[in-house]
């Protein structure tokens, strides 16, 4: 639970106190992935180092009553790409603007009330980019933790602002800009509200969570992210449970998004796959999605045939950790490029033996049948036969567990990666 401004006294420190404001779409317990809750984890661990923080983020499944219980947690920005926001945004001047305005009233009441010495951005994706332009006018000191695509161009480009102004091409808008130009309205709303696209976009405080999504950026053609350091993502280790007892792989588990780039359906094909082989597993998705989408995944699971060895189960936010330790081996499944996925990472740094895809960012840490076993992304016969290898070790993984475990609570931990953080955010502000 977090508290008050995440003020907690330390006894010592290397850094002057700071005040830090995060600016992200979503926070936990209401965010979308492991990349959310690694945010809140930062936030806890800075807290407990000295500094002060807040949290500006969506009201994004926010219940009508509210939700209390989290200080210095500001749900009061509203995601243009959520379910019910108002459709004519990007068509509609006074839809569009109105929610410039409140997303800018809202990021200067924090600013105002709070005074941070460094406005550290996470996940943009959905909130408005004006806010980014106008703290850069500005010359506020920001940092960037870029850990998704939400900076390749052709998602920067659908906010609706830049949309309405770069894109609009119905008579009515045209001549609806005209005006404002004559008027000398645009200029004035302009400067408030700046519209850009992401190579105007000054990133060179920020820092990328792997190698593959830097060149991924690159090749969008965000310049910029070629000189950027990487920080591999961390998490708090001791909030995690070790996997204390092994036992030959047949008992699965699958966690994460269920949309086609996490490839679930690539988990039920291989243990078809493996049933006409002759060999029986048992596999349990915990499988995050709207409700259409768990409905589709038993679909699958029911005319697969595989009701009786596949189960789909239901998990609440930061509860999937006390589940590792009850499974032989975790199939992560990813053909999406994933920049760095941190269910892999969680369920490795618990001591749970890993079948992961060459996908993304991942396969930067790891080395087939050193720490993982590594296959193909997108091939089911290939995560078969990695299923099988998994089924032969004879001692259920254990050593390439403990070897896992040894090197990423060095590298993956957040008591060695936060002073990184920690150094780089007081060098956003010296610069």
């Amino acid at each position: 639970m977090v508290s008050g401004d995440f003020s907690l006294p330390v006894f010592t420190i290397n850094f002057l106190f700071m005040k830090i404001l995060i600016l992200t779409a979503l926070y936990p317990p209401l965010g979308a992935n492991g990349q959310d809750d690694r945010c809140r984890q930062v936030v806890d661990a800075l807290s407990r180092r000295g500094h002060q923080l807040q949290v500006l983020t969506s009201n994004y499944r926010v219940p009508a009553m509210g939700f209390p219980g989290q200080k210095g947690v500001y749900r009061h920005l509203q995601l243009h790409d959520s379910e019910g926001i108002e459709c004519r945004l990007g068509v509609s001047y006074a839809a569009t603007y109105e929610q410039e305005l409140i997303q800018a009233r809202m990021l200067y009441n924090r600013l105002d009330h709070f005074q941070p010495d460094v406005v550290y951005v996470w996940n943009m994706q959905g909130v408005s980019k004006s806010l980014l332009f106008n703290l850069q006018n500005q010359d506020t000191p920001i940092a960037y933790d870029l850990h998704s695509n939400w900076l390749s161009p052709h998602l920067f480009e659908l906010d609706p602002w830049f949309t309405w102004w770069q894109r609009n091409q119905s008579l009515r808008s045209k001549c609806y800009q005209f005006y404002l130009k004559l008027s000398g309205l645009a200029r004035r709303r302009l400067k408030y509200f700046p519209v850009g696209t992401v190579r105007d976009l000054d990133i060179s405080n920020g820092y990328v969570c792997s190698e593959s999504l830097r060149a991924d950026l690159v090749a969008a053609g965000v310049a910029q992210a070629a000189t950027l350091p990487v920080i591999y993502p961390a998490l708090n280790t001791e909030a995690l449970l070790s996997k204390i007892s092994y036992h030959p792989a047949r008992k699965f588990m699958w966690a994460g998004r269920l949309h086609a780039g996490k490839a679930p359906g690539m988990a039920l094909r291989s243990v078809e796959i493996l049933k006409g082989r002759g060999i029986n597993i048992s596999l349990d998705f915990y499988g995050m999605g709207m409700p259409s989408e768990r409905k589709a995944m038993r679909n699958l699971i029911d005319r697969a045939g595989l009701s009786n060895s596949v189960r789909m189960l239901m998990i609440r936010p930061g509860e999937l950790v006390s589940k590792y330790p009850e499974y032989d081996a975790l199939l992560f499944t990813s053909c999406c490029n994933d920049p760095f996925p941190i269910t892999p990472l969680e369920a490795m740094l618990s001591g749970l033996p890993s079948i992961l895809a060459r996908d993304g960012g991942i396969e930067e840490i790891a080395n087939d049948g050193e720490i993982a076993l590594l296959y193909d992304a997108g091939d089911a016969e290939a995560l078969a036969d990695a299923i099988v290898r998994m089924m032969n070790l004879e001692d259920g993984g254990s050593a390439m567990a403990k070897k896992c475990m040894e090197r990423l609570q060095v590298q993956h931990s957040l008591d060695t990666v936060v002073p990184q953080i920690e150094a780089f955010l007081s060098a956003s502000i010296q610069s």
